[in-house]
């Protein structure tokens, strides 16, 4: 591990400007298969699922104080090396899967401090998401046993490694589940102490974000289905909010909109795309090219995410407006739900980023793809989801054939409607 810090340090101007969707072959995961195999898996955790854990942010010290961390504690060493292996079964045909390392989770963190612990089962649970299909994700034996949500009131003393675990897995499942998130909203709003009087960081602008999105779930799912931890913007004065609530759901519905579309607007350059070319109408879409989609370019991966999350917001808000709220139509696009979705299938469709797959974009790519109608952009989804499978390792063939079924029950209805 000595080695691997010092690498990376040294590495680290060299390898900071190679794109990142050529990191997987920079370490090739080859070496898995010789006598150095957890060196192997450690590179492989950095370069290829810490920057994911991450959510692309350059100036996280995630990696580096989990690997010191990991020189001290050897149980921390095995589960970033399971994490690492799990991944490499899924995502490389080349990796074998009989060098997966066995583990303990139940013992291996018997007798280390409660925060070692809680990393190395967050840790864990990284490597047990790529056992699951998204619907499952929730349920996460981190999310079953309270890890996630335990000690809320510590939260500002987090620090790293933890704080970007367990933010990472505060971003799990809650879009296709129609459940509130299960972690607290001081998560968030403690991760980044920076100066308000500066500018804001790229960090502190995603985590605003993230915000906006936890505020509408818990508003909109806030009395669905109860959940054994904390929802995630309740607190403990603060009463669950519903739509039965009246005007006063009508008031904080409006607040959320706001500040919404003010972030879309007010948005620094580094989080607007550097090029757009708007989609076509639907009379106009070729069959045999899915450039149907907007195609949004943008110069990194926070920023692609930072805007599909507030696609996502806008989506959720507008399909549960109230019914006699009236908004304002100098923008009519922003009020179309058809105009959000096509804006998160084109951003992912049209980037390369590898770390772009966070839980959140490939949740809300399932959430939207159900309402594609239009074969060939149904088709370029999947050709997506295939491409999410193929690099990440993530598990999406239920997802693919309940969409598919889905379409092709709405075809038949259409077709039903105008034959009759």
């Amino acid at each position: 591990v000595d080695s691997l810090i010092e690498s990376s340090r040294l590495q680290s101007k060299t390898v900071s400007h190679i794109p990142q969707s050529e990191w997987k072959d920079y370490f090739s995961s080859s070496h898995a298969a010789s006598v150095k195999n957890e060196t192997a898996r450690l590179l492989h955790f950095q370069y290829n699922l810490a920057p994911w854990i991450e959510a692309g942010d350059l100036g996280s010290l995630f990696c580096t104080e989990l690997m010191l961390l990991a020189q001290k504690r050897r149980p921390i060493m095995s589960a970033i090396s399971s994490a690492a292996s799990s991944q490499l079964q899924r995502s490389d045909p080349t990796y074998r899967a009989s060098t997966i390392p066995r583990r303990d989770p139940g013992s291996s963190f018997d007798l280390e401090e409660p925060r070692v612990r809680r990393i190395g089962l967050a840790l864990l649970a990284v490597g047990e998401l790529f056992t699951l299909s998204p619907s499952q994700w929730r349920r996460l034996s981190f999310f079953q046993s309270g890890e996630l949500s335990r000690d809320d009131s510590s939260f500002s003393g987090i620090g790293e490694p933890l704080g970007t675990l367990l933010l990472f897995h505060s971003r799990v499942a809650s879009l296709l589940t129609d459940q509130p998130p299960l972690t607290s909203l001081d998560l968030i709003m403690t991760r980044d102490p920076a100066d308000r009087a500066l500018p804001p960081s790229t960090k502190s602008i995603y985590n605003a974000c993230l915000i906006q999105l936890a505020s509408c779930l818990q508003l909109l799912n806030g009395n669905s289905i109860a959940s054994s931890s904390p929802p995630f913007f309740t607190s403990a004065t603060q009463e669950t909010l519903s739509p039965g609530a009246g005007s006063y759901f009508s008031s904080k519905w409006s607040s959320l909109w706001s500040s919404c579309q003010q972030w879309y607007h007010g948005r620094p350059v580094e989080m607007q795309p550097i090029l757009e070319i708007r989609s076509v109408e639907a009379g106009q879409i070729d069959a045999d090219n899915d450039s149907s989609f907007p195609i949004p370019v943008y110069t990194s991966s926070i920023a692609l995410q930072c805007n599909i999350v507030y696609h996502i917001s806008s989506r959720l808000l507008l399909q549960r407006k109230p019914r006699l709220l009236r908004l304002s139509s100098r923008q009519r696009h922003l009020l179309s739900l058809s105009w959000h979705a096509q804006q998160i299938a084109g951003a992912a469709t049209r980037n390369e980023f590898a770390e772009q797959w966070d839980p959140i974009l490939i949740v809300g790519l399932l959430w939207i793809a159900r309402d594609m109608t239009h074969p060939s952009q149904q088709e370029s989804l999947i050709s997506c989801f295939r491409r999410i499978s193929s690099t990440m390792g993530i598990k999406l063939d239920e997802e693919i054939q309940a969409l598919r079924a889905r379409w092709s029950s709405s075809q038949h209805a259409r077709g039903y409607q105008f034959s009759g």
